[in-house]
């Protein structure tokens, strides 16, 4: 079986459709206008520990998920599926959460506390 490279850059152009999106959406609900990584810098103050920890514990939640879908088989490959999100999305959301760990690390490297 062969892959075409037309069919790749259909799924490649409808991933970034859809993470532009959720980053979009869930953005202006988990962040303010000033901060988007405002609600990273929440969470790591209540639990004492770094923006970038806790990015990171949110794409290991996905990469997990990512993980056991492939290694039993039993996955929806669909952006919702019966019992929430479907494998497509949780793809999106594991690239989202590298750019947002991304992010984090860029803030400390940049101002050069890292």
């Amino acid at each position: 079986m062969k892959y075409s490279p037309e069919r790749f850059a259909a799924l490649v152009k409808e991933f970034h459709e859809a993470e532009e999106r959720i980053l979009s959406h869930k953005g202006t609900e988990y962040a303010d206008d000033v901060d988007r990584l405002e609600n990273f810098h929440q969470q790591a103050l209540i639990q004492k520990c770094k923006p970038a920890d806790i990015a990171l514990t949110y794409l290991l939640k996905h990469v997990l998920a990512i993980a056991k879908a492939v290694q039993t088989g039993q996955y929806e490959w669909a952006w919702e599926g019966s019992h929430g999100e479907g494998l497509r999305q949780r793809f999106a959301d594991a690239r989202n959460y590298l750019l947002l760990l991304a992010a984090c690390i860029d803030e400390v490297a940049g101002s050069g506390e890292g």
